[in-house]
């Protein structure tokens, strides 16, 4: 259905009497919903699921509007829950077939917000699948099957929750179904960005209520902003009436969850400090080793290189003596006149020359010790 359904004026049933009726019509503006649900709260705690009927006739009659049914659908199906009512069934949908079309989605209000509560994803999605054919544009029908398909991670998730957000008939309850269903779904990148922007729609709404702080708690905790998060998470414990035991828990853990992890986060911090200096003094060391030997052996070479290209300069200036006597000698040689000069020049030669080579064999083997 692509449009709020028409609120058809109907016979009063006389299961009703004139009390709710009257208590309806007196009601204050914003207080037909909590009349309807003191009125039918005794019902819920039985085995018949029939106050779905008076629901669907009280608004018809009283022409509540959409936002009204789904509120008072909604709160009926928690306190059906907490009573351990069972879960409507094909017997009551049979019961329903060519019944107004209120009826039905009442029914199906009911049950969805009832699988909801207990995490039925599979459910949720399979029992969706019907009613969006039915009740096509429903902003909360969507919502529902938005909260089945994240909290399943199935793959449409995300484009039935921006329908269900964009509809024209969107509420503080659809918001607050598809804020839910956000919060199971972890497989989102932006989980947390999502489920703050949804909350300032709920803020501009007048929507908010303990839990939207809860799940902007959680949210602002998976974004590392402890401090805000603490801030939300104890506007939602200050906001929550006695009574609320279980919720009261879930708020309290999700404290102490912030705290744990402020905390945990703040050790890694430390410990990534640590390490980095511990990284940044050992690579200092080793960079000082490391230059250190790098220079000795610098300048190793740098005396290998000076002393062979002195042992060089030494060799060569023998060389250059050795020619000089040698030449000197063989001028002594053809100058002389007898043979016993002759003679003795060549000695001088001969003894020159093994002196050289001496001297060439104590350079060597001096430079090479």
């Amino acid at each position: 259905m692509s449009a709020e359904p028409a609120a058809v004026p109907r016979q009063q049933d006389p299961r009703h009497g004139d009390s709710l009726d009257r208590r309806l019509a007196d009601a204050a503006p914003g207080g037909r919903v909590a009349v309807l649900v003191e009125h039918l709260a005794p019902k819920v705690a039985t085995a018949s699921l029939d106050w779905t009927g008076d629901l669907s006739a009280a608004a018809a009659r009283h022409e509540l509007s959409l936002p009204e049914v789904r509120t008072a659908a909604t709160d009926l199906a928690w306190l059906a829950r907490d009573a351990g009512q069972r879960f409507p069934g094909a017997a009551e949908e049979e019961a329903l077939r060519g019944a107004p079309a209120l009826d039905r989605l009442v029914l199906a209000y009911v049950h969805g917000q009832r699988l909801r509560f207990d995490f039925k994803f599979e459910g949720l999605q399979s029992q969706s699948h019907r009613w969006l054919a039915e009740f096509d544009g429903d902003a909360l029908i969507v919502g529902l099957a938005a909260f089945g398909a994240l909290g399943s991670r199935s793959g449409r998730g995300l484009e039935l929750y921006r329908q269900a957000v964009d509809a024209p008939d969107v509420d503080a309850k659809t918001r607050h179904v598809c804020m839910h269903g956000l919060w199971f779904a972890d497989h989102l990148p932006d989980q947390a960005e999502l489920m703050l922007e949804l909350s300032q729609q709920l803020t501009a709404s007048s929507g908010l209520d303990a839990n939207v702080f809860f799940r902007r708690a959680f949210a602002l905790r998976k974004l590392g902003r402890f401090e805000q998060a603490l801030d939300e998470i104890d506007r939602a414990i200050a906001m929550l009436g006695p009574g609320h035991n279980a919720v009261h828990q879930d708020y309290v853990r999700e404290r102490e969850l912030i705290v744990v992890t402020r905390q945990l986060h703040g050790y890694a911090q430390e410990l990534t400090r640590a390490a980095g200096d511990t990284v940044a003094e050992q690579a200092e060391r080793r960079i000082k080793e490391a230059s250190a030997a790098l220079t000795e052996k610098v300048e190793t070479a740098q005396r290998v290189v000076a002393e062979g290209t002195l042992k060089v300069v030494e060799i060569l200036g023998l060389f250059v003596t050795l020619a000089g006597f040698v030449i000197g000698s063989g001028a002594v040689v053809v100058k002389a006149g007898t043979f016993g000069e002759r003679a003795a020049a060549m000695g001088i030669v001969l003894v020159g020359c093994l002196l050289f080579f001496a001297l060439l064999r104590f350079v060597t083997t001096f430079r090479r010790r």
